[in-house]
C-alpha cells in the first residue's frame, strides 16, 4: 500500500500555493496555512492538488466563511481536475470564489 502524498503549502505574495493531496490527515496542514495568510483576498493556488476529499472541501468553506466574516475574502485559483470536480459535485462551485 502506497502511502498518501504529503501536503505542501507554501507561501506566495498573494496567498498560497497547494501542492499533494487534502485528506482528514493533511487538511488541517492546510487550515492553518490559510489562516496563517494576512492578505485582504488569499488567492490558493490549487492546480497541483492531485486528490481532495470532502475533509479538505469543508476547510476550504470555513476559511470562505471566515474570510467573509473578517471582511477579506478567500480565492480559489487554478483548481485542478479533482478540486473542480469535487467543487462542482458538492454544488459549491458558485458559493466559494473560483478563479482559472
Amino acid at each position: 500500500m502506497n502511502a498518501p502524498s504529503p501536503l505542501t503549502t507554501t507561501s506566495t505574495v498573494t496567498g498560497l500555493s497547494v501542492v499533494g493531496e487534502i485528506d482528514a490527515h493533511t487538511a488541517p496542514t492546510l487550515a492553518a496555512a490559510i489562516a496563517e495568510c494576512d492578505q485582504q483576498t488569499v488567492v490558493v493556488d490549487m492546480s497541483a492538488v492531485e486528490f481532495v476529499d470532502s475533509s479538505g472541501l469543508r476547510v476550504l468553506i470555513e476559511a470562505h466563511q471566515a474570510a467573509d466574516e473578517a471582511g477579506r475574502s478567500l480565492q480559489l485559483a487554478n483548481p485542478s481536475a479533482a478540486v473542480s470536480r469535487l467543487l462542482e459535485i458538492s454544488g459549491v462551485s458558485d458559493y466559494l470564489d473560483v478563479v482559472s
